[in-house]
């Protein structure tokens, strides 16, 4: 059975998450490490989605799930111009967008949260779908095989690892 993911595809069609994107895209052209555009968002998403169905702790559709995802680095260009965190840039960012996607408030305030600590990668109380973002934001980066992990400064040798 197909889930409709139609506010997902809204979300990916809407003017201002291209724009986003198209930002990051362009700042990070020339970077060596690791980017946050659309296929980041989407392996995130992917990662996030089994790990959370895995727990058994579906407190949000799989919709809610990869917007999350799709949006938690949106802000990127924004710390890159200005130095703000990137994670609450992308939470005031996505409000409207998710406003604009038909997403219900409700659902709204639990993917803002999730997006806002998706960078708390050891804080105790992070939410359910914070935790999940945090984990699936790590996993998504090829650091086994990356040709800057001596640069990096997100690298460790437990990067190298698929562990939890």
């Amino acid at each position: 059975m197909l889930l409709s993911m139609a506010r997902v595809n809204r979300l990916l069609d809407h003017k201002s998450y291209i724009f986003y994107i198209e930002m990051i895209n362009e700042l990070e052209k020339e970077r060596r490490f690791c980017k946050h555009g659309f296929d980041h968002g989407l392996s995130v998403a992917r990662i996030a989605y089994t790990y959370l169905l895995e727990k058994g702790d579906m407190g949000l559709s799989k919709e809610g799930i990869y917007a999350a995802a799709l949006l938690h680095d949106i802000g990127r260009w924004v710390e890159y111009q200005t130095g703000e965190d990137h994670a609450e840039v992308s939470a005031r960012l996505a409000c409207p967008l998710l406003e604009d996607c038909g997403f219900d408030a409700e659902d709204i305030q639990v993917i803002l949260a999730g997006i806002r600590e998706h960078r708390r990668h050891h804080d105790a109380n992070l939410s359910p779908l914070g935790e999940a973002l945090a984990i699936a934001d790590d996993w998504s980066r090829d650091c086994r095989y990356c040709s800057a992990q001596t640069q990096c400064y997100k690298f460790t040798p437990e990067m190298k690892q698929i562990v939890y």
